[in-house]
């Protein structure tokens, strides 16, 4: 049995070597695929601004210091179902001033007041602007996890206008579109 074994080594390494060498180009193969950007699109040329879409645009003739005194009116007088749309409007003013970490904070406020259903827009638009911010600061895996909760209430609002933006930008950058977010 020894001299079988002894006789058929070098057939078994050669075997071991062929099954390294398929497994490696496949490993390759798949970081390629990986690597190709969905559609033939290119990643955006750089991080961009966010926008503020027509709708959450605060009304002509209304600053931020009104915005402000609004803000503080609802939560000194408990008005919380206020509070989000006038967060996300706040932060639209913050963002065409420039101040985008003030932004980012009145958004995440907007987020975590938009539990109720009838926020669900005031929700998508701000993950949107805060995917928005995320690209901008370079941080795409966080960008486009907010895009994808961005497009999943859009979906659910049949908002197709929106939703397509939203898969567009993701798209452009390469994000996931199959990812299951959990605890975020």
């Amino acid at each position: 049995m020894k001299e079988l074994i002894a006789q058929h080594v070098g057939l078994a390494w050669g075997v071991v070597g062929a099954l390294a060498a398929v497994i490696t180009l496949s490993l390759l193969a798949v970081a390629r695929r990986r690597n190709r950007r969905p559609y033939g699109l290119e990643p955006d040329a750089g991080p961009s601004q966010p926008h503020p879409p027509e709708s959450y645009k605060p009304p002509a003739g209304l600053d931020s210091a009104a915005l402000t005194a609004a803000v503080r009116d609802a939560e000194t007088h408990g008005q919380h179902e206020r509070l989000p749309g006038l967060y996300l409007s706040l932060a639209w003013c913050q963002l065409e001033s420039g101040g985008s970490s003030d932004a980012a904070e009145l958004l995440r406020k907007s987020i975590r007041g938009s539990a109720s259903p009838q926020h669900k827009e005031v929700l998508a638009r701000a993950r949107m602007a805060l995917g928005d911010l995320a690209h901008a600061s370079g941080d795409l895996t966080t960008a486009c996890e907010h895009w994808q909760i961005a497009r999943a209430l859009f979906h659910e609002l049949k908002q197709g206008r929106e939703l397509e933006v939203v898969e567009m930008r993701m798209q452009r950058n390469g994000c996931p579109t199959d990812w299951v977010l959990t605890d975020f």
